[in-house]
């Protein structure tokens, strides 16, 4: 079977073609794979499985931004539409950066970054981040067909805002993507420029578990 999508084709088994038709069209019920042998059902499960981990990232990017469009978001509207229980919503978009409880605070936003091997400061002057919490990574997004990120391979140290209310952080496209330094316990949402600095694109990756 052969879907068509904005100019691009994709060949998909029939029955993977058959249950995304089913999907996408609400009466339908749900019908049994008519393949019948091992091998075969085996590629179908794992064909499922790739298209649902990938929905999934999308899915929670999607939510990620939804919840950042304002700080007072309609999360019980969300959570209806996610299909979750307000507690497994609220472990998803701190998974993202976003607050469980906003009347806690607000997010730990990354506003620039140094090159740690010439000591540049990018996105800010020196006297914007004086002062300002930092966190070093190394830089290693994941490869894409794309020509290499500039800073890729590279190790960083970001400044960040502590508690930046949601409703002024502007997350804007860069939400769902964030930042984790496990020995400080941190995880912090980046602005749109230093997302668009460190990828060149305005793309969230979708191959990267979380978008990370």
């Amino acid at each position: 079977m052969r879907i068509s999508i904005g100019g691009e084709r994709v060949e998909v088994p029939d029955d993977l073609g058959r249950a995304l038709l089913a999907a996408l069209q609400e009466e339908r019920l749900v019908e049994p794979p008519q393949a019948s042998g091992f091998d075969e059902l085996t590629a179908l499960v794992a064909r499922i499985s790739r298209v649902t981990q990938h929905l999934n990232v999308v899915k929670e990017l999607a939510m990620s931004r939804a919840d950042a469009t304002s700080g007072y978001s309609n999360r019980r509207a969300l959570g209806i539409a996610a299909a979750m229980a307000p507690s497994q919503l609220g472990r998803v978009l701190e998974g993202h950066g976003l607050p469980r409880d906003r009347r806690s605070g607000g997010v730990d936003l990354v506003v620039a970054f140094r090159t740690t091997d010439d000591g540049v400061l990018h996105l800010a002057a020196e006297p914007d981040v004086v002062g300002l919490p930092s966190f070093t990574l190394p830089f290693n997004p994941a490869p894409t067909e794309a020509e290499p990120a500039e800073f890729a391979g590279r190790e960083l140290t970001f400044y960040y805002r502590a508690q930046v209310p949601i409703a002024v952080a502007d997350l804007g496209r860069s939400a769902g993507y964030t930042l984790r330094h496990a020995e400080q316990g941190l995880i912090a949402c980046v602005t749109a420029p230093v997302f668009d600095a460190l990828f060149g694109d305005p793309r969230i990756d979708p191959t990267r578990p979380n978008g990370h």
